[in-house]
């Protein structure tokens, strides 16, 4: 989107409303501190998405603010929010113990235990509607939690910043920007005030100490550097050096959540959390947040389905799946995908070993049980079936565990067909949004059927505006537009998912616009809107839920539904695979693939290249400069590094973020060498410990047989007793191997 035109958006109800402040009406303090929390605030472009909670040694009193716009999603509206809790972590940055949320009279996570460390960027994964940024709500105080508590350390600044947009400030962009660097503002205004003082004439010891004072204070706050830092942020967002004179208010939604992006980062918080960070951004902006975030000094939880970001920007991984929160410590992404199929492999292999020897042990009983000879023998086996149910060894993995994710799936009806090759047409199109200052003039382009369209070009330079004027929502300022007599339109935008109705039931959405306009279909029934629902992961109840209470990647698969289930012969998709998961970016792509033949056209704006590579365009659109270039290809390696679609080539380094924090010794690496080999080969040496311990169990049983036979004879019973007692001694032996070895795989497992 254009920069330089910013009146070029129709603004969307609410946008132009004043900001809501984020309100704290209640907040929690530890016994064990007397600091107090303090949230700063200001009327900003990022009030309600991006503050910063910081401690104040001196003050033990709470700026309590106005009603907060952030509502839980699993409490009424007139539910009492609070703040982020400061308490006890034991040395923690941030603790979570025993944390249960609900999701209405649904439990959604349960027993979540995590406790991050200073200095460690955690990435919190799992499916849409897991419970992610829920999950972030309970640590900032805006989710209330059914049992548990968050806390944080009594001396921790927090920042975050949430998925949704946010309202316009009055400020230029680097004032904004920096309006959070607290440490270089508050000496700079001690150094203000002290040279006004010494400029009236006070020139006492105590006013040219102070001077000297918060000089050297702004010095090393890194005050002299601040213009330069600030510019280097948001040059890595986007913005140009022209754009940080500007207004906030001039840019789209987008645009400001880059702002506040800006803001937090610049603010420094020891904690930072972020929610789905690289939504707005382009893929050369995503690059330089990965580069940023991996060289991040503070603490840092990361909600996102962005790859490249995590295994980029994070060295530990918790997983929000099946209700609970799984931990992998010292992994990158990759990492924890290779880690986490391990982990079910052995479970399941474990649970299976149990199973069949719990099947032998009771064929013995079931066998032997009446046998006088075998009674007591039989009786071992059944208490051995006891211990092992007890122990939990016959009940399943858990879910968490051994579950795979849901993979959604996405079928697009057969586009209608045409009248003629052209669905639409733009002749000598001048485009923008003020007379006399088109942002693409002498534009041409015919749209085709069976034409997949990629748009590409740097930042600014009006695809998404090009776009806008082939869907006929922005008039042309010269030239003229034609569409085909069957023309019929599908869109799906980046932002179609926080448009819908969130006091509407979710199926009621797709069946209504299913239903409605020119070429809508009133057969479609709610069984059919829940069928492509149900196929995108919305199973169960949820499509009876309100919008409201449903996830932002859940809402995005509502607008998906809306999508696929009208007829389309022309899709528009503008950053498509903003908001979805990475199952459901596979399924879109997927779907785009096999969809149109000769009939159907797409266009598409995506700076994505997982989701590009796998549509497979037959055009590519080339905007810039205020023209376009039509080419007749797919995508290749060179259309990655240009343009601000950044490819594999330039992809941050991820050799920080998947090393530990404290480095392995040489021994230390060793020893580690030889247990993952150790528990490598431990499955086979369990089978073969088990076929032992089996086998003499068998051979114990013939020689109390035979002690029973030989009456008094002391000197076979001797014999007998020796030989029993030889074989018990291995049986036990191998038993500790056997504990050994299930004791290793639970080790590496963690």
């Amino acid at each position: 989107r254009s920069l330089n035109h910013p009146h070029r958006t129709q603004r969307r109800e609410g946008f132009n409303e004043p900001p809501t402040f984020l309100g704290i009406p209640t907040m929690k303090f530890s016994p064990l501190t007397t600091a107090a929390l303090l949230v700063a605030t200001s009327t900003t472009c990022a009030t309600t998405d991006a503050f910063v909670v910081r401690q104040n040694a001196c003050n033990n009193q709470a700026r309590h603010l106005s009603e907060s716009s952030l509502a839980s999603t699993t409490a009424a509206a007139s539910d009492e929010i609070a703040g982020p809790s400061v308490g006890d972590t034991r040395g923690a940055t941030l603790l979570l113990e025993d944390v249960a949320i609900s999701r209405g009279p649904a439990p959604l996570i349960r027993d979540v235990q995590l406790r991050i460390e200073s200095g460690q960027r955690w990435g919190i994964v799992g499916p849409n509607g897991a419970g992610k940024s829920t999950l972030l709500g309970a640590i900032t105080g805006t989710v209330r939690m059914d049992s548990g508590k968050a806390l944080i350390g009594p001396k921790v600044r927090v920042g975050y910043l949430k998925q949704t947009a946010v309202s316009g400030s009055t400020k230029t962009v680097r004032e904004e920007s920096a309006s959070e660097m607290l440490e270089i503002n508050s000496a700079r205004d001690r150094m203000t005030k002290a040279e006004e003082d010494i400029a009236n004439g006070d020139t006492s010891v105590k006013t040219l100490n102070e001077l000297e004072a918060a000089t050297e204070a702004f010095s090393n706050a890194g005050g002299w550097t601040q213009e330069q830092e600030v510019d280097s942020v948001l040059a890595g967002l986007g913005f140009t050096p022209a754009d940080s004179d500007r207004l906030c208010s001039d840019f789209s939604g987008g645009w400001q959540m880059r702002i506040a992006l800006a803001r937090l980062l610049l603010s420094k918080p020891s904690l930072l959390l972020l929610d789905e960070p690289s939504n707005h951004l382009d893929s050369t902006a995503r690059d330089w947040l990965a580069k940023y975030l991996a060289k991040y000094d503070g603490s840092m939880v990361l909600v996102s389905h962005d790859i490249k970001l995590l295994e980029a920007g994070v060295n530990n991984i918790a997983e929000v799946a099946g209700g609970t929160v799984l931990k992998y410590v010292s992994c990158s992404y990759n990492k924890y995908l290779e880690e986490k199929e391990f982990r079910a492999k052995a479970a399941q292999a474990e649970y299976e070993r149990n199973v069949a020897e719990a099947a032998r042990l009771q064929a013995f009983v079931d066998r032997f049980g009446a046998s006088a000879t075998k009674a007591s023998q039989a009786q071992s086996r059944v208490k051995m079936l006891e211990k092992m149910k007890k122990e939990g060894k016959l009940t399943p993995p858990p879910d968490a565990v051994v579950e795979t994710n849901f993979r959604p799936e996405l079928i697009l009806p057969d586009p209608p067909k045409a009248i003629g090759e052209d669905l639409l047409v733009l002749k000598s199109a001048d485009i923008g949004y003020e007379e006399g200052a088109p942002l693409l003039t002498n534009i041409s382009l015919k749209v085709k059927r069976g034409m997949k369209l990629i748009l590409r070009g740097p930042n600014g330079a009006g695809k998404s505006t090009l776009m806008a004027a082939l869907r006929g929502n922005l008039d042309l300022l010269d030239g003229e537009r034609i569409e085909n007599q069957k023309l019929r339109l599908g869109v799906f935008t980046q932002d179609l998912a926080q448009e819908l109705d969130t006091s509407a039931r979710a199926v009621d959405l797709v069946t209504a616009h299913a239903r409605e306009g020119k070429f809508g279909d009133i057969n479609i029934s709610d069984q059919d809107a829940r069928s492509v629902m149900g196929r995108l992961g919305l199973g169960g109840e949820k499509p009876l839920r309100l919008v409201g209470s449903l996830s932002g990647g859940e809402k995005a698969r509502v607008a998906l539904s809306m999508f696929a289930l009208k007829a389309s012969n022309t899709l528009f998709l503008d950053e498509p695979s903003n908001h979805l998961d990475v199952e459901c970016i596979a399924a879109l792509s997927s779907a785009l693939h096999n969809w149109g033949g000769k009939d159907g056209a797409i266009v598409v704006v995506s700076h994505d290249r997982a989701f590009c590579d796998s549509v497979g365009f037959t055009h590519v659109g080339t905007v810039q400069d205020g023209r376009l270039t039509l080419e007749e290809r797919d995508l290749n390696d060179s259309d990655w590094q240009l343009y601000g679609i950044n490819g594999a080539a330039s992809a941050p380094s991820t050799s920080e973020s998947v090393e530990p924090k404290i480095e392995l010794t040489a021994e230390q690496q060793e020893e580690l060498k030889k247990k993952r080999k150790a528990a490598f080969n431990a499955p086979k040496l369990i089978a073969k410990l088990e076929k032992e311990i089996t086998d003499a169990e068998v051979r114990i049983a013939k020689i109390d047989d035979e002690m029973m036979e030989v009456g008094n004879d002391v000197g076979k019973l001797t014999d007998l007793s020796e030989l029993k007692q030889k074989e018990e001694v291995n049986v036990e032996k191998w038993m500790e191997e056997y504990e050994d070895l299930e004791n290793l795989l639970l080790e590496m497992a963690e």
